[in-house]
């Protein structure tokens, strides 16, 4: 075999060799693709073709206890923008500008500084986001959404709000976020290149579960007319603040959770009838006769001498005394007389509460106080709740004394209404709450006994009944009404105790066919009082208790 011959068969097996190895490798290739990993080509070829799109679930609905809608949603958009897919910026600028009532120049520069997508907008109305959807703009995104509307502004506080992705970051829809919200659901499907629905394919959905109705014990009605009360209040009384809260004493289910703030001054605060602490004054005396009647050291009739002042350390009350506080006055001088301790409740008597209440232990009234829910948060639904305080001092001279007429505690107005509450329904716990649920066979304990919350109401009712009670201005015939005018110095931070702003209040019951409500009001800060030439919660914030009694038990 020459040489020409052996080339040309070197030659012939490198490529038969060649042509044998490539032909075995396609073949090794296509037994793969079409049996061995099949399934995941197919799978790898379907996943350019599946797309996926979120179902967003509802956010429930908020109702009043007659199920008038207070916060409901609805559909809204929200309009994206890809800066690098808009050719004519000043056009789209130019019509985006008026629905979304921006700048038409601040809309361009934003797109023009912009390398990434971004939000122009969030939450838009349904009938502008389906005008910009039809026009079919390169670069901007028209996405679906919702948009939460509060029906009754007088309850917005108490509902709180939500941020623009709908989650709740204040108040009630805050609190039963996880409860409102739901869970979105999700739709697969294959498209065709140009992202239409192949009807053919298979389509896999998963549907949302939306978010569950809240329906509140508040009602609307009686949440606007304490509203209005509290802004016209705030004008004749120039205070800070206004606050409104009423609840069943049974059930604890609140009717009224109004607030107002004052256009010049206020506190800034939202539900400070949750959140604000103040020294409650005469309204507290009640608990410490309450402890002294239980304790067996007095009766109803017990009477003290009782001046109208009183010098716990020696010569407190002269006019040049300039170490602590120990001189106690009553509101209004008077000449020295006998007071029964039913008198000294109808008077708001601070030297007759301090005389009666001088052999109890301060500790004891600590823990009687304890046991009505104060210097402890009442659990209402709302974030941010204050539980109060007592004074750490439990040694000094006045200590006892400060405490026994609502000074040396700091209290929230929930916890007033709470604490009235007990007495009111006959002595039992009750638990505050703003969310209607079904009656249960629930069997509160007994804080004080059913004969110790009788003593206690009648007291509290001859402060409004009796001849010379605090509360004698809200009296109204065929009415069975008690509680208790407090009037104590606002406490303004870096300054102390004002000598004309006050915290005025009425704490206070009526019986209904419903069990007794209880009811509180509170002027922060009044300096004027509109009846009388006295700034006091008689003057100030009995007569609003007393017109939203006559509207929540018409004709009794």
């Amino acid at each position: 075999m020459n040489y020409n011959q052996i080339k040309n068969w070197s030659l012939f097996i490198v490529i038969f060799s060649s042509f044998t190895i490539f032909s075995g490798l396609f073949l090794k290739n296509v037994y793969d693709l079409q049996f061995t990993n099949s399934e995941y080509f197919q799978e790898q070829a379907l996943s350019y073709r599946i797309k996926s799109e979120t179902l967003k679930a509802k956010r429930g609905s908020i109702y009043d206890k007659n199920l008038q809608p207070i916060a409901t949603s609805t559909q809204s958009f929200n309009i994206g923008i890809y800066p690098d897919k808009i050719e004519n910026i000043k056009e789209v600028s130019t019509l985006l500008s008026p629905l979304l009532e921006k700048d038409s120049t601040e809309i361009a520069n934003k797109i023009l500084n912009s390398s990434r997508f971004f939000y122009l907008d969030r939450n838009i109305e349904y009938k502008k986001g389906e005008e910009i959807k039809s026009w079919s703009l390169d670069g901007v995104m028209v996405e679906p959404s919702s948009r939460r509307i509060i029906h009754t502004p007088s309850i917005r506080k108490i509902i709180g709000f939500v941020d623009t992705d709908n989650y709740g970051i204040e108040g009630l829809e805050l609190y039963f976020n996880s409860t409102l919200e739901g869970t979105d659901g999700k739709i697969s499907y294959e498209a065709a290149p140009n992202g239409s629905i192949i009807p053919q394919a298979n389509i896999q959905t998963t549907q949302p579960i939306h978010g569950e109705d809240l329906i509140l014990t508040l009602d609307s009605e009686l949440q606007y007319l304490a509203t209005n009360l509290c802004k016209e209040a705030l004008i004749n009384t120039e205070a800070f603040n206004c606050s409104v809260v009423f609840a069943n004493a049974n059930t604890g289910e609140v009717l009224i959770s109004a607030e107002e703030k004052g256009d010049k001054e206020s506190i800034n605060i939202d539900l400070i009838s949750t959140r604000a602490q103040y020294e409650p004054g005469s309204s507290l005396k009640i608990f410490s006769i309450g402890l002294a009647l239980e304790q067996g050291l007095l009766d109803e009739k017990t009477e003290y001498y009782v001046e109208d002042t009183i010098e716990l350390i020696e010569n407190s009350c002269q006019e040049d005394f300039k170490g602590y506080k120990g001189c106690y006055k009553d509101f209004l001088k008077h000449e020295p007389y006998n007071l029964s301790v039913k008198e000294i409740i109808e008077r708001s008597s601070n030297v007759g509460t301090i005389i009666a209440t001088k052999d109890l232990n301060i500790n004891d009234l600590e823990g009687f106080l304890s046991k009505f829910g104060f210097s402890k948060r009442t659990g209402i639904e709302l974030s941010g709740e204050s539980k109060g305080s007592f004074d750490p001092n439990k040694t000094c001279t006045t200590c006892l004394s400060s405490l026994s007429i609502g000074y040396s505690i700091n209290v929230t107005q929930m916890q007033m209404v709470k604490a009235y509450s007990i007495i009111a329904n006959g002595g039992k716990n009750v638990d505050l709450t703003l969310i209607k649920t079904p009656y249960s066979n629930y069997s509160p304990n007994q804080v004080i006994d059913s004969n110790s919350s009788e003593r206690l109401k009648n007291l509290l009712i001859n402060v409004v009944e009796g001849e010379n009670g605090t509360g004698r201005s809200i009296f109204m015939e065929n009415y069975t009404i008690g509680g208790k005018t407090g009037t104590s110095r606002s406490h303004i931070e870096g300054v102390g105790y004002s000598d004309y702003r006050f915290n005025t209040s009425f704490t206070g019951f009526i019986e209904t066919n419903e069990g007794p409500i209880v009811g509180s009001v509170i002027l922060w800060g009044a300096s004027v009082s509109p009846y009388t030439e006295y700034v006091t919660g008689g003057s100030t914030a009995a007569p609003i208790f007393k017109k939203i009694v006559s509207y929540l038990v018409p004709g009794e």
